[in-house]
């Protein structure tokens, strides 16, 4: 299994301008009265999704729903899911042939490295050049993993391609969560491979409002 830093080397052999932006960004504040479970933090891993918190003033990352790829000491790193784009597979790589892969759509992975692509797959055989995140979801970084599953016809419900990701330095997401701007839930992939994304936030929030209820006196 590849490190990630080496995968995210790969993804950028895939970019037209070389090597991947670092992964830092301003701290996206909401305010410590958002978070509705003090806990959350320590619940962030590889594997969990983040639902941002209303009026999260960060445009990259209002009313998105990330799926946490990696989580540790030296940062973490996952990717929007609910941000379909309007681009096929097929502009990406022209020169495959035509499978269902190819006709579905980009998505907007995060604003970190937006030249470069990644994929995940719903499988329970993970593939090779791939790094499992979940048990049965599996994020692929090379060209030649991305190049094998287009061209095998990867099922589009199981299969999806994105552009750039969402990433923070050491500790940085841990202080937004604490702060509110993230709701921490645990992953899956049926909500990873959602056929309604641009739907997906507004489900995850009332999540939010379940739990607050759950929590009132």
């Amino acid at each position: 299994m590849p490190p990630l830093n080496a995968m995210l080397l790969a993804c950028a052999t895939l970019s037209t301008l070389g090597l991947i932006a670092t992964a830092d960004r301003p701290d996206a504040v909401v305010g410590e009265s958002a978070q509705l479970r003090p806990g959350a933090v320590k619940e962030l891993a590889a594997g969990k999704l983040l639902v941002a918190a209303r009026g999260l003033p960060d445009p990259n990352f209002s009313e998105t729903v990330i799926f946490l790829a990696e989580h540790g000491a030296e940062g973490s790193m996952g990717l929007v899911v609910n941000r379909r784009s309007e681009v096929s597979i097929a502009r990406l790589f022209p020169s495959l042939k035509q499978t269902p892969a190819q006709s579905s759509a980009l998505y907007v992975g995060g604003p970190v490295s937006p030249d470069g692509v990644l994929a995940l797959l719903h499988s329970t055989t993970p593939p090779s050049d791939s790094r499992p995140v979940l048990a049965d979801i599996h994020m692929i970084a090379t060209r030649e993993g991305l190049d094998a599953q287009i061209a095998a016809g990867a099922d589009p419900n199981r299969f999806r391609v994105y552009l750039g990701y969402a990433g923070w330095g050491p500790d940085q997401l841990q202080r937004e969560t604490l702060h509110g701007s993230w709701h921490v839930f645990r992953g899956d992939a049926a909500l990873v491979f959602d056929p309604d994304p641009e739907t997906v936030w507004q489900r995850q929030i009332r999540r939010t409002d379940e739990r607050m209820a759950l929590t009132l006196p």
